[in-house]
């Protein structure tokens, strides 16, 4: 796909934010269920909650939010360097 400067810029921002706010979403579900699952007591998959929910959840939310970017916000284009003729 061809795009204008302006627009390769346009689109590059917008895979920069979508991507910032995958890793957003991870990082509080990270942090969030560690927190708040930590100190009960209860265990899954043989291990705490608290580790195996913040892990395995965040590796879910992870992989869903790449799909999502890869499927919705992300667009293949050619992003050539514009050539000057110098040789340098």
């Amino acid at each position: 796909m061809k795009l204008t400067k302006e627009e390769q810029h346009r689109q590059c921002m917008k895979e920069i934010k979508g991507t910032l706010l995958v890793v957003l979403i991870c990082c509080i579900w990270h942090i969030a269920t560690a927190f708040l699952l930590n100190g009960t007591g209860i265990y899954f998959l043989g291990m705490p909650a608290w580790f195996s929910v913040s892990t395995l959840g965040t590796i879910i939310l992870a992989l869903a939010g790449v799909t999502y970017l890869l499927k919705k916000v992300f667009v293949d284009f050619e992003y050539e360097a514009e050539e000057d003729g110098d040789d340098q």
